[in-house]
């Protein structure tokens, strides 16, 4: 065909596409369109380069060579080309916005941007006998319009910042050492969950499905599909019924090629949404053994970015004390939580220190501290205070007058202070408080009733709320990098705080205040062990376990390599994460573990030479509210030229019972009997194929977690 036939028809083409583009676009509102054409909305971002790049192109010819004119029919195809692929790739992105709805004021400028676009390529095809003056001015407009408007869909997909100088990354601190149980589930967990992995997609700078997850105000507002947590579809909330979606699934949230939301926060949204999606509810109010409270406790959001990533937050190491802690309140966030204790230890230095990072600390507990007047007027200063415990700290009502001036300041807790009706009328008057707790030895509901009913934005709690605010011990620091015994290894234990009482299991019992051993020098360890520690004190909660596994090697495989590959979300570092002596601790978002779930896992480990082995053991994570299970059964077969293998041995392991909590790395080992002789091992390590009733994940397989093989 030649040119000229060729431009004929791509124009009859653009003459009928161009007046369906103008009535997709005015209907595109209310008109539906089934999936089939939503799947071909995906090509959009595909092919709309194309237009772009031959509309930069016509604009530098109409601009800098009309004096070397390319030949007439040739010029005509070029021009019908760019109109024919502009107006495709317009009903592209018209088909595409039906599928997730953005913010909807860039949304609609890019739409008719992308019309305007194809209207005026459709236009530049007729201006064979335009002066070159006026080209000169429709190349220059026409470079405006494509710019502006193609700008916008860049919006639209990377955020207002799309051309922004990117900036280092932040990385927060990596842990929250001590946990307030005053926090809300929400508070805690929930909040940080939806910052990392969902905010970047529904919150200020870009708006999806014209839903905002950054506060509990706009989650309970929806979006175009309704409330995500009342909403239902086939029974479940839309949240739920999103998130458990197969990654390759359209409607898949995070969608596929984001950071995706780990087994326990899964399991924690879940949970937290079944239980009502409470935003006001305490772990505190939760019963201790309620695994929704047990998640919240322990949940620690991933650290963003990578290791090789400069961390900008401020280091809060030299704030913190064996009296003092000052932590982020979740990671990723920006707010403090300061905790003062141990009023004899207390330096009014300490408090000064503080005022270094007065701008994002949002939480303060000076408890039974000698606080003064001076001490106060550095704590007015700190204001994004929003909690305040000034509980027994000696100070008289008036003394108090300053912290009105804190804005944000809304519960304070005062209890210990002499109050009366009169005192506390006119600490309320003008003051920013919303939550206010009071005890003396005077204190009844009765006298502060008129009070109550005068101010009636602020809630008066009468009553000691020392129980909420003993301090947790941190944990004991296990004094031994390596976990590998090769004949012998000298482990230590300690702990800061003076007057601590740190103890100690081997057996696998979790340690307790009375009959576990207390450590006193360090230990002396021969073989396969799992210690646990935890200290205790009187007066104070006592800290987390910390546990640690030591596991003897005497051998180490010549090669290994997998036979079924693991989960593509946790892929460790291939097959040497079974052999590179790195565990995974308790973190199995960190990159250290091997996770299997709808396949069974299959590994063969060769040496040079055939040799005998008597045991196996593997280190593996389990955590029932995260849908990890312990492994079923190991089974070790033997081959000589790795093709035909004989089973040498199958060792089997219970599952766990509906009463049982369970989240700590455990041990499975498989004896192989016998003095015989192999050159290759293969090893099968069996998952549970459907959780049981009465896991909320009931029917679906379990995972297992590998991140070691010790062989002796």
């Amino acid at each position: 065909m030649d040119i000229k036939k060729l431009s004929q028809w791509g124009e009859w083409s653009v003459w009928f596409l161009n007046p369906l583009l103008l009535l997709l676009a005015i209907y595109s509102e209310t008109s539906k369109t089934n999936d089939v054409l939503l799947w071909f909305g995906k090509l959009h971002p595909l092919v709309l380069h194309f237009p772009i790049v031959i509309g930069i192109a016509i604009v530098i010819y109409f601009i800098f060579f009309q004096k070397n004119k390319l030949e007439e029919n040739t010029e005509k195809l070029i021009l019908v080309g760019n109109a024919l692929i502009a107006s495709i790739v317009a009903i592209l992105g018209l088909l595409l916005s039906k599928q997730d709805a953005y913010d909807t004021a860039t949304l609609n400028l890019h739409k008719w941007g992308g019309l305007s676009i194809a209207l005026i390529s459709w236009l530049l095809i007729y201006t064979k006998n335009i002066s070159t003056g006026y080209k000169k001015i429709m190349g220059l407009g026409y470079l405006l319009v494509l710019l502006f408007f193609t700008h916008q869909g860049a919006l639209l997909t990377h955020g207002e910042n799309a051309l922004s100088i990117p900036a280092p990354a932040i990385v927060k601190a990596e842990e929250v050492k001590t946990v307030d149980s005053s926090l809300s589930v929400y508070e805690k967990a929930v909040a940080p969950i939806l910052t990392q992995k969902c905010v970047g997609c529904h919150g200020p700078e870009k708006v999806k499905g014209k839903l905002q997850l950054q506060s509990p105000e706009l989650i309970l507002k929806g979006g175009k599909d309704g409330n995500i947590l009342t909403s239902f579809h086939n029974g479940e909330a839309l949240l739920l019924q999103r998130i458990h979606l197969p990654n390759a699934d359209e409607k898949h949230m995070p969608p596929d090629g984001k950071l995706q939301l780990t087994l326990e926060e899964l399991t924690l949204l879940n949970k937290w949404v079944k239980a009502g999606g409470n935003f006001t509810k305490k772990i505190s109010e939760l019963a201790k053994t309620d695994s929704l409270a047990i998640l919240a406790m322990a949940y620690k959001a991933p650290a963003k970015g990578n290791g090789d990533t400069k961390n900008t937050a401020p280091d809060l190491k030299e704030y913190n004390s064996s009296y003092l802690t000052v932590n982020y309140l979740f990671n990723g966030s920006e707010e403090i939580a300061v905790n003062f204790f141990q009023g004899s230890f207390y330096k009014k230095e300490q408090l000064t220190n503080l005022l270094k990072i007065k701008d994002k600390i949002v939480s303060l507990n000076m408890q039974g501290m000698p606080v003064t007047k001076e001490d106060l007027a550095s704590i007015v200063q700190f204001t994004h205070l929003k909690k305040l415990n000034l509980n027994y700290t000696k100070l008289a009502l008036v003394d108090l007058e300053p912290l009105k001036n804190i804005p944000s300041l809304i519960n304070l807790s005062i209890c210990g202070i002499e109050v009366n009706q009169n005192s506390l009328t006119t600490l309320l008057d003008k003051s920013p408080f919303t939550e206010i707790h009071i005890w003396t030895n005077h204190s009844n509901e009765k006298e502060f009733e008129q009070l109550t009913a005068k101010h009636k934005k602020v809630k008066i709690i009468i009553g000691d709320n020392l129980d909420t605010e003993i301090i947790k011990l941190t944990s004991p620091i296990i004094e031994q990098d390596s976990s590998i015994i090769v004949t012998s290894l000298e482990i230590g234990v300690k702990h800061f705080l003076k007057g601590t009482v740190v103890r100690y299991t081997i057996d696998g019992t979790e340690p307790d205040s009375l009959s576990s051993p207390i450590y006193s020098k360090k230990l002396h360890f021969t073989k396969n062990t799992v210690l646990k520690t935890k200290a205790f004190k009187p007066g104070w909660l006592s800290s987390d376990i910390v546990q640690k596994t030591f596991y003897k090697s005497e051998i180490h495989p010549d090669t290994i390599y997998f036979v079924t590959n693991p989960d593509k979300k946790y892929p460790g570092t291939g097959a040497k994460t079974l052999t590179d002596y790195e565990l995974g601790e308790q973190n199995f978002s960190n990159g250290k573990w091997l996770a299997y779930r709808d396949t069974t896992m299959k590994f063969v480990i060769g040496f040079k030479q055939a040799r005998p082995l008597h045991e196996a053991h593997f280190n593996a994570f389990v955590d029932n509210g995260a849908y990890i299970f312990p492994i079923l059964s190991i089974m070790i077969e033997g081959s000589n030229d790795g093709k035909q293998f004989k089973k040498l041995n199958e060792a089997k392991f219970p599952s766990l019972e509906k009463t049982e909590v369970v989240r700590e790395n455990k041990s499975f080992s498989c004896t192989i009997p016998g003095e015989a002789a192999y050159k290759y091992y293969r090893f099968t390590l069996l998952n549970l194929k459907k959780l049981p009733k009465w896991h909320p994940g009931k029917g679906t397989p379990a995972w297992i977690f590998v991140d070691e093989l010790f062989l002796n």
